[in-house]
């Protein structure tokens, strides 16, 4: 096999890979119920877990519930929205949106760190965890800005 051949495959798994990043999927709307109640569930768990006397949780938990209860409300909001207004442009703007939302709570989390746990490993594990999700949430945001850039030149 020759240098020129191993390139041109290497150039077609890499359009390959972004033609599936880029590709509009088809979304139901059972999707964005189950989304609406799955965060219903969680906005009701993050609200009462100060209650239920947990003991790795501690009262500071209560300074990270105001960016919880934003971004939570923020998607549920957002797919009540997506059961009858769904463009992909739309979905890009407002995942971005989110993302940020979401990386806010992982850095407050980090930040204040809530909990208080017997091992210091599950600390370290949790805190990389953190940083793992906000680096994540960077990426995935960089991704919804390419498609949105892509969804608005097509049209």
């Amino acid at each position: 096999m020759t240098e020129t051949s191993g390139d041109g495959n290497n150039q077609e798994k890499i359009k390959d890979f972004l033609k599936k990043i880029f590709e509009e999927k088809d979304v139901s709307k059972s999707e964005f119920i189950v989304a609406i109640i799955g965060n219903i569930i969680i906005l009701y768990i993050v609200n009462n877990l100060l209650s239920w006397n947990l003991s790795f949780i501690t009262s500071s938990f209560q300074d990270v519930l105001w960016i919880f209860n934003i971004s939570i409300c923020a998607t549920i909001i957002v797919n009540l929205i997506f059961l009858a207004y769904h463009p992909g442009w739309f979905r890009s703007l407002v995942k971005i949106i989110l993302n940020i939302l979401s990386f806010l709570v992982c850095y407050y989390l980090y930040t204040i760190f809530p909990f208080i746990f017997s091992q210091a490993a599950y600390t370290i594990i949790l805190k990389i965890i953190l940083i793992f999700g906000m680096v994540a949430l960077i990426i995935a945001s960089l991704i919804e800005v390419l498609r949105l850039i892509f969804k608005v030149i097509k049209s």
